[in-house]
């Protein structure tokens, strides 16, 4: 099984987060494959098809956006508004990094997956079925809060792996 974990960074916390939940799911399961891609790694451009065809491949993804303005930032959302990926009947989920608790990370979560939802996916949250660490929409790092988020990115990552195996294996 495939597991595709697609987000934009640019201050470089939202792809450290990524490799958290990676980490999470190598611990639910080392054989799921999992692909770490930024959003300009996922193109139609010819040097991109080998990432583009590992997330067709996939049966679930992730997406990951900073807090801009209490939402997903801008490139994010031009990139799954043009998205060459098929993300249809893939699990799907997402996360976001902020510097400001009142930041709106919740919203921009919400805004990810509301997108994916009309891109066809189904969205998982493990919301309080799982116990603490509550995780409702998806994960939230704050700013300089990456050793305090790491542990709550990588249960995310197993929570997800896990379903993801009993819903496609």
């Amino acid at each position: 099984m495939k597991i595709s974990i697609i987000y934009f960074s640019s201050s470089g916390r939202t792809a450290r987060m990524a490799q958290e939940i990676q980490k999470g799911i190598a611990a639910a399961d080392a054989a799921i494959e999992v692909g770490l891609f930024p959003i300009g790694e996922l193109t139609t451009a010819p040097d991109n098809e080998a990432n583009v065809a590992f997330v067709n491949d996939s049966a679930a993804v992730i997406v990951g956006t900073p807090d801009y303005y209490a939402a997903e930032a801008n490139q994010l959302k031009t990139w799954l508004d043009t998205c060459p990926c098929k993300l249809a009947d893939k699990l799907c989920g997402a996360y976001a990094t902020a510097n400001f608790l009142q930041g709106g990370a919740d919203i921009a979560i919400q805004s990810v997956l509301t997108q994916l939802l009309v891109k066809g996916c189904v969205a998982y949250s493990s919301g309080v079925s799982k116990g603490l660490p509550f995780i409702h929409l998806g994960p939230i790092c704050l700013k300089d809060g990456e050793e305090a988020a790491a542990e709550l990115f990588q249960t995310y990552g197993q929570r997800f792996a896990a379903k993801a195996l009993e819903l496609f294996a």
